[in-house]
């Protein structure tokens, strides 16, 4: 099940690109990390413009497939 929320699709705006493989996460305030993916090297995910920088632990992104989920924003390089 997809993730709803109330950001806009077009406002994650800011391109990444993984420099490693790297995990995502459903709620990174789950010890379980129940729910969980794999993010490969080279795969782009979207940053949401207005909290870029919001946080060095998790960061709200939404994959190619338009599920929002949480990632390590220091994983990623930022395309200009």
């Amino acid at each position: 099940m997809k993730e709803q929320t109330s950001l806009a699709v077009d406002e994650f705006d800011r391109p990444g690109q993984a420099i490693q493989n790297t995990e995502w996460v459903r709620d990174p305030a789950d010890p379980t990390k129940h729910i969980c993916g794999l993010i490969q090297k080279g795969e782009t995910v979207w940053f949401h413009n207005e909290q870029f920088g919001s946080g060095p632990a998790w960061q709200l992104v939404r994959l190619a497939d338009g599920e929002h989920v949480y990632v390590h924003p220091h994983d990623f390089d930022y395309k200009q």
